[in-house]
């Protein structure tokens, strides 16, 4: 058992990390896998068959060649939709929309279940706007093995990968004019595709990205994982540290995370991988799961914060399109803190970009909130 004074230590530790993260900045380099790919190489594509947002005029379950972590080649599917009408001349122009936490199992994937609320009304605004919309599962969602959750470079290739294969699908109906919006696990996807975009795909037209409540210094966070870790408030923490650890123990095996885990961490890690986010947020919540009981010591090792920084790690610097990041005051789940402190490293590195802050709003619904404003950014950029 531990004691009050013990999780006071801990407590303030962490308090310490985040605060210390407000001024750490940190260079990030471009991850590249070494077998010879081409990305976005479309695989397969079908009608979809999830339910279609207001305003699609055509649309495709696509399957196409991707990162599946920062240095594998992988595969991962996605949903193409394209507005009602003819399309305009040269083509639609195209929103890559990264979407939050949604699970790491197969049925958890937007292409086979469709969007929810907070995540269908922006599409459809999009669609009815003209302009043409993909959505990547990322890979592992709807595709071989378990989701390699916030692996941030692979997300990030994923979400302009489908990209290059929505235009090898369609051809001249779509613009090579695109941007990427996400939320939350989508929003730290975003980071990594607008930093990454015009190198990665330069035969399109990248124009910016839109980040709403997007989590970032998290590899700061996640090495205190341990039995002494305190409840710091953040709504669903132990839901998404069973999605990180599910993924790292399927894609990075060499990394033997289960060194670390107690019986009962590795338990609900496996039952991570077959639960979508909302069914295994009610499991956890009614069994009282603490993170602390995930673990049997201290992930705080040289490798660990190795491994983290590695895959969570945000870029500060080296943007070269229009950059917009929204967040809530009032957002539980992804804490305005953690926010807080990529904007003042990203101003310390001259970095240009545009921030808006909402209150009263919840997490899932900030993109919804902030529509308005997404959108005049979005057709100042695009049209």
């Amino acid at each position: 058992m531990v004691s009050r004074s013990g999780r006071g230590v801990v407590a303030a530790a962490v308090a310490s990390m985040l605060l210390s993260s407000l001024v750490v900045v940190s260079d990030v380099a471009v991850a590249t896998a070494d077998e010879p790919e081409v990305a976005g190489t479309l695989e397969s594509h079908e009608l979809l068959s999830a339910a279609l947002p207001v305003g699609t005029g055509a649309a495709e379950r696509v399957v196409y060649r991707t990162l599946r972590t920062a240095n594998r080649w992988g595969e991962s599917s996605g949903s193409v939709f394209l507005p009602e009408g003819a399309p305009p001349i040269g083509g639609w122009p195209v929103i890559s929309y990264a979407h939050g936490t949604l699970g790491s199992a197969d049925q958890c994937a937007p292409s086979s279940t469709g969007f929810g609320p907070g995540e269908i009304e922006p599409i459809e605004r999009w669609l009815g706007q003209g302009y043409a919309v993909v959505a990547t599962d990322y890979s592992g969602l709807g595709t071989d093995g378990v989701l390699a959750y916030l692996d941030g470079h692979a997300a990030g290739a994923n979400a302009v990968d489908i990209v290059q294969a929505a235009h090898e699908l369609y051809g001249n109906v779509l613009s090579p004019r695109w941007m990427v919006v996400g939320l939350s696990e989508g929003g730290h996807a975003t980071y990594f595709a607008g930093h990454e975009a015009t190198s990665r795909a330069p035969e399109l037209d990248f124009r910016g990205s839109v980040v709403v409540a997007g989590p970032t210094h998290m590899e700061g966070l996640f090495p205190l994982g341990g039995p002494l870790f305190p409840d710091i408030g953040i709504t669903g923490l132990v839901g998404y540290a069973l999605y990180v650890l599910a993924g790292i123990d399927d894609q990075r095996p060499e990394e033997n995370i289960r060194e670390v885990l107690s019986p009962q961490g590795i338990e609900w890690m496996e039952k991570a991988r077959t639960l979508c986010a909302g069914e295994l947020g009610r499991h956890i919540r009614a069994e009282r799961i603490q993170l602390s009981s995930l673990f049997s010591r201290s992930v705080w090792t040289p490798r660990f914060h190795d491994l983290f920084r590695e895959m969570m790690q945000v870029p500060v610097d080296g943007y070269d399109r229009s950059l917009r990041v929204v967040q809530s005051v009032s957002d539980t789940t992804v804490p305005v803190a953690l926010t807080w402190a990529q904007p003042v490293d990203m101003r310390s590195r001259g970095t240009q970009f545009e921030y808006q802050e909402l209150s009263g709003i919840s997490h899932g619904q900030t993109t919804v909130a902030s529509m308005d404003q997404t959108m005049e950014f979005i057709d100042r950029l695009m049209k």
